[in-house]
C-alpha cells in the first residue's frame, strides 16, 4: 500500500502539470490561429494578445518542469554491492500494464498514417514525372521526402511496438534496447518534411509550434534510447517529455485546421509515447528497478568497481 501511495504521489505533479499545460497550450493556439493572423495573407500580426500570450505559456511550463526536474529525487547510486541498480530497467517491469499499453498504442497510431503518407507521396512523385516529360515547369515537391516520412513512420511503428513488448518483461532487457531510435530517425525525416512543407513562405511563423513539437519528440525518443546505451539522464527526459506533450497539444490544433491528417497521427503517437514516460519514470527514478542474478564482488576492491553515479 505503501509503494503504491508513493507512485501515485511520484507521477502526479508531472501528470496534472502537463495535461493543465498541454490543454492551455492548445485553447491558446486556438484562440492564435483564429485572431493572430491576416486573413488574406496569412502573416502574423505584430504584438497579437494571443501570441504573447502562448509564448509566455511555453516559456511558463518549460520553466515550470525545470524546476520539477530539479526538485526531483533521484538515485544517485543506481549500482550497489552485490545487486544493481539499473536505469534501463526503468521501463521494463511487466507489473504496470500502462506503460506497454501506451506505447503499443502510439505504435498503431503512428503506422496508421503511412497510408495517408504514401498516398501523398507518390501522387507528388506522379504530378512531378508528368511535368517533366510535358516539358512543363516540376513543381517544387517531387514527393520523395514525403515518401521517405512514411517509411520513417514505420520504422517508428516497429521501433516503438518493440518497446511496448519490452515493458512486458520484468527484470531483464529486451533485445530491442536501442529501438527508441527508430522513432527517433522517423522524426529527423519527418522534421526535414515538415520544413520543407512550410519553407516556401518563410514569413509565416504559424507552423512553428509544429516544428519544435517534432523537435521534442525526436530528442525524446533519443535520451529513450540513451537510457538503454549507459547514457542515461532522467531528468532531461522527464522534461523533453513533458515539453513534447505541451508542444503536441498546440501543434494538434493548427495540424487539425490544415487537415493534415498524417500530422495529427504523428504528433498522437508522440504524445502517447511522452505519456508513457510520465506515467512510468517518477516513481522509479528514486530507487531504479533492480537487476537479479547480479553475482555479489568477492572484495571491497571489486565493489567500488562495481559502484557508479550518475550526474544527474
Amino acid at each position: 500500500m505503501n509503494m503504491m501511495k508513493k507512485s501515485v504521489s511520484g507521477r502526479a505533479p508531472w501528470l496534472i502539470c502537463t495535461l493543465a499545460a498541454a490543454l492551455t497550450a492548445a485553447a491558446l493556439r486556438k484562440w492564435q490561429l483564429a485572431s493572430a493572423f491576416e486573413p488574406d495573407t496569412g502573416l502574423s500580426i505584430p504584438m497579437a494578445p494571443a501570441s504573447v500570450t502562448l509564448a509566455c505559456l511555453l516559456v511558463m511550463a518549460a520553466a515550470w518542469f525545470l524546476i520539477l526536474t530539479t526538485y526531483q529525487p533521484v538515485s544517485k547510486r543506481p549500482w550497489t554491492v552485490g545487486q544493481a541498480h539499473r536505469w534501463d530497467m526503468v521501463f521494463l517491469d511487466a507489473g504496470d500494464p500502462v506503460y506497454p499499453i501506451l506505447v503499443v498504442l502510439a505504435a498503431f497510431v503512428a503506422v496508421a498514417s503511412v497510408p495517408l503518407l504514401l498516398k501523398t507521396g507518390i501522387g507528388q512523385w506522379q504530378a512531378y514525372r508528368a511535368a517533366i516529360a510535358a516539358k512543363d515547369q516540376p513543381p517544387s515537391n517531387n514527393g520523395v521526402l514525403t515518401i521517405a516520412t512514411a517509411v520513417g513512420a514505420l520504422l517508428a511503428f516497429l521501433g516503438l511496438l518493440q518497446m511496448g513488448r519490452d515493458g512486458l518483461h520484468a527484470g531483464r532487457r529486451g533485445k530491442g534496447g536501442f529501438a527508441a531510435a527508430l522513432p527517433g530517425v522517423a522524426g529527423c525525416i519527418w522534421l526535414m518534411e515538415s520544413f520543407r512543407g512550410h519553407a516556401a513562405n518563410p514569413v509565416r511563423w504559424d507552423y512553428a509550434p509544429q516544428l519544435i513539437a517534432i523537435v521534442c519528440g525526436m530528442l525524446l525518443y533519443m535520451d529513450f534510447a540513451g537510457m538503454s546505451a549507459g547514457a542515461a539522464r532522467p531528468r532531461r527526459l522527464l522534461w523533453l517529455a513533458a515539453m513534447t506533450a505541451v508542444m503536441s497539444a498546440s501543434a494538434l490544433v493548427s495540424a487539425a485546421a490544415w487537415k493534415g491528417w498524417a500530422d495529427v497521427l504523428l504528433l498522437t503517437a508522440q504524445t502517447l509515447t511522452a505519456a508513457a514516460v510520465l506515467w512510468r519514470l517518477p516513481p522509479n527514478l528514486e530507487n531504479p528497478p533492480k537487476l537479479k542474478g547480479t553475482p555479489a564482488p568477492r572484495s571491497s576492491g571489486e565493489a567500488g568497481r562495481q559502484e557508479e553515479t550518475t550526474d544527474e
